[in-house]
């Protein structure tokens, strides 16, 4: 079934809102404004709850999780297996910047990861804090496997050190794009194909770093 212009402005307005002021800044009744709907009860008939909306803003942008899986299966194939897993992470994310006018969506996962503790990497209920204004995360079992597959590559750090450092990378790559989203929308342009790929190498260069 294709979602109705009211579902679609709900998720738009919800994005927007949480990247601009936070999850803990934004109430449903501001949302349900932004996306002009007088109905009170509009977010509960769409999407049974607050959580189910912001459940619902992960699963319509998180839309790479197909193209990951095969970058995940390209990095099995040859060498430079680091560079090839942080691209599978990196260049779905991108593409999904990339198609928003303007982009909300790295900016969104900023406000998220501040409330997230430091080494969320590891297993799937790190990424969910204690907090029941985090929903769960659509997804998720893919990405923490990619975690995983990128910290196993981090031969040069012992193993219980592996996760904090590709957290410390992902906070990274979240927060350039995020700071992209906000140089665009500030008039400041720069091309995203270039900086996709001085993100790939900054990214690279951290995750090897003793």
């Amino acid at each position: 079934m294709k979602p109705s212009n009211g579902h679609r402005a709900l998720i738009d307005a919800a994005e927007r809102l949480v990247a601009e002021r936070g999850l803990h800044g934004v109430s449903a009744r501001e949302v349900m404004r932004a996306a002009g709907q007088r109905n009170h009860g509009a977010i509960a008939y769409y999407f049974g709850s607050w959580n189910g909306l912001l459940a619902a803003v992960w699963a319509e942008r998180s839309t790479g999780m197909e193209l990951q899986a095969k970058l995940v299966g390209a990095a099995d194939v040859g060498g430079a297996r680091l560079e090839a897993l942080t691209r599978a992470y990196i260049h779905p994310f991108v593409a999904e910047v990339a198609a928003g006018d303007p982009s909300y969506w790295a900016r969104f996962n900023e406000q998220w990861l501040a409330g997230i503790r430091m080494d969320f990497v590891g297993s799937p209920e790190t990424l969910i804090p204690d907090d029941p204004s985090y929903p769960p995360i659509p997804g998720l079992e893919q990405l923490q496997q990619l975690y995983d597959l990128i910290a196993a590559e981090l031969t040069h750090l012992a193993p219980s050190n592996r996760p904090a450092r590709v957290a410390l990378a992902a906070r990274f790559v979240v927060s350039a794009l995020a700071a992209w989203e906000r140089d665009f929308v500030g008039g400041v342009w720069r091309d995203l194909d270039t900086y996709e790929d001085e993100l790939i190498a900054l990214t690279v260069s951290l995750l090897r770093t003793a």
